[in-house]
C-alpha cells in the first residue's frame, strides 16, 4: 500500500494563485506624477562578428575578401534611457494573490481530487504556505522583479497592500537570496509574508499589493524594459528589437516590464532541486535551468513534478502522520510551489 504511487488522472488544472500585472517605466516632474518613459527609435551600423560570419559548421575558414568581414550590418532597434534631467525612475505593478492551490480547478478522478483538496489541506495546517511565501516575498522585497534594472545608485521598494499596510526596503541592492537580512528589513519581510500566506491559504481572504520601485538613476542610464516576440521585420526601417509598452489613456505609452517577467521573478524560489544550490530556479515541472540550457529535474531523476504528483497520497499519509514541528520536505514544498504557478497537469489522451 506504501510503495503505491497515485494514478494522474486524463484531466487535471490548477489556476495560479500570483498573479502581477505589468510592471511600468515612469519619472515625475514639478508638472506631473506620471510621466511615461518612453523609447526611441536608432539606426546603428552592427559589425559582422558571429561565428557564421566566418566559419562554416567544421571550424573551417570561409572563402571570403576580407572586405567583406569589415562592411557594417546596419538594422533599426528601439533603445531607452532616462531623460538626461531625470533623476530617478520609478517602477510599479500591482499583485493579486488568491488560495487556488487548495484544490484543483478541473479533475477528472474523484480520488485524485479527494487526494489533492487533502494534502494541500495538511500542507496549509503544518505551516507550508509561510514558507513559499516567504521565498516570494523576498524577490518582491529584493527587486528580483527589476531583473538588468535592480543594480541603480539606490532603489528603494515600496509596497502597499489591500489591508492598508506599508513596507519600505530603503535600498534592496544591499539584499540577496542566501545572505542574512538586517534587522529592519527582516521584520518587513515577515510581516509580507504572513499576509501573503493568508491569502495563499485561505479562499475568503482577496489580497492585493502595489509594489514600486524608486530608483536613482545615474546621467542617461539605459533601461531594460521586457522585448516584444515579433515577427519576421519587413525593411531597415521597421525596428528589429522593440520593447514591451502599457499604452495610457492620453495614447502615449510607457515602457514596462511584462506581467510574464515579473512572475518568472517572483517564481524564482526553487533550491530544493540540490542540497547545495547556490542560486534558485525559477518553479518549472522539470526544473528548466535557461542560463545553462539544461534541466535539473529531468524526468530520469525522479525529482520532475510528475513524480513528485503521483506520490501525493504517500506525502499526505506521511504528513498525517508527523509532528507539526518537524520541517517540511523540499519534494513537498517544490510540488505545491508548481500547483500555485498553476497549469495543466494531465496525461492526456496518450496517457
Amino acid at each position: 500500500m506504501w510503495d503505491r504511487m497515485m494514478e494522474l488522472c486524463k484531466h487535471l488544472k490548477y489556476c495560479r494563485s500570483i498573479s502581477p500585472g505589468k510592471a511600468v517605466f515612469f519619472y515625475k516632474t514639478p508638472e506631473c506624477d506620471f510621466a511615461p518613459l518612453r523609447t526611441e527609435v536608432t539606426k546603428i551600423n552592427g559589425q559582422k562578428s558571429s561565428y557564421s560570419d566566418g566559419f562554416d559548421a567544421h571550424l573551417q575558414p570561409k572563402n571570403t575578401h576580407h572586405y567583406e568581414l569589415a562592411f557594417g550590418n546596419p538594422h533599426t532597434i528601439e533603445v531607452c534611457y532616462v531623460p538626461p534631467d531625470v533623476e530617478e525612475i520609478y517602477c510599479r505593478f500591482s499583485l493579486r494573490v488568491e488560495a487556488n492551490s487548495l484544490r484543483p480547478y478541473i479533475c477528472s478522478d474523484p480520488d485524485v481530487l479527494n487526494i489533492m483538496r487533502k494534502l494541500a489541506l495538511a500542507y496549509q495546517e503544518c505551516g507550508g504556505y509561510k514558507e513559499l511565501a516567504r521565498r516570494y516575498c523576498m524577490n518582491v522585497l529584493m527587486g528580483t522583479w527589476l531583473w538588468r534594472n535592480r543594480y541603480t545608485q539606490g532603489t528603494q521598494i515600496k509596497i502597499n497592500t489591500s489591508l492598508n499596510t506599508s513596507y519600505i526596503i530603503h535600498d534592496c541592492c544591499y539584499l540577496s537570496w542566501s545572505a542574512q537580512w538586517p534587522d529592519h528589513a527582516q521584520q518587513q519581510l515577515e510581516r509580507l509574508k504572513n499576509e501573503m500566506a493568508e491569502a495563499l491559504s485561505k479562499p475568503n481572504v482577496f489580497w492585493f499589493a502595489e509594489v514600486t520601485a524608486r530608483m536613482r538613476t545615474s546621467f542617461c542610464q539605459e533601461i531594460f524594459p521586457s522585448q516584444k516576440f515579433t515577427e519576421k521585420r519587413v525593411g531597415h526601417d521597421v525596428a528589429s528589437r522593440q520593447f514591451a509598452t502599457a499604452a495610457c489613456v492620453n495614447g502615449q505609452h510607457a515602457v514596462c516590464l511584462s506581467a510574464q517577467k515579473i512572475g518568472a521573478a517572483l517564481q524564482r524560489i526553487d533550491d530544493w532541486w540540490t542540497e547545495d544550490a547556490e542560486e534558485p530556479l525559477r518553479v518549472h515541472e522539470y526544473g528548466a535551468d535557461h542560463e545553462r540550457l539544461t534541466t535539473c529535474r529531468h524526468p530520469l531523476s525522479g525529482r520532475d513534478f510528475y513524480h513528485l504528483l503521483a506520490k501525493a497520497d504517500l506525502m499526505l499519509k506521511k504528513l498525517e502522520m508527523q509532528n507539526k514541528e518537524v520541517p517540511l520536505s523540499g519534494e513537498l514544498h517544490f510540488l505545491m510551489s508548481v500547483l500555485i504557478k498553476g497549469g495543466l497537469f494531465q496525461k492526456g489522451r496518450s496517457g
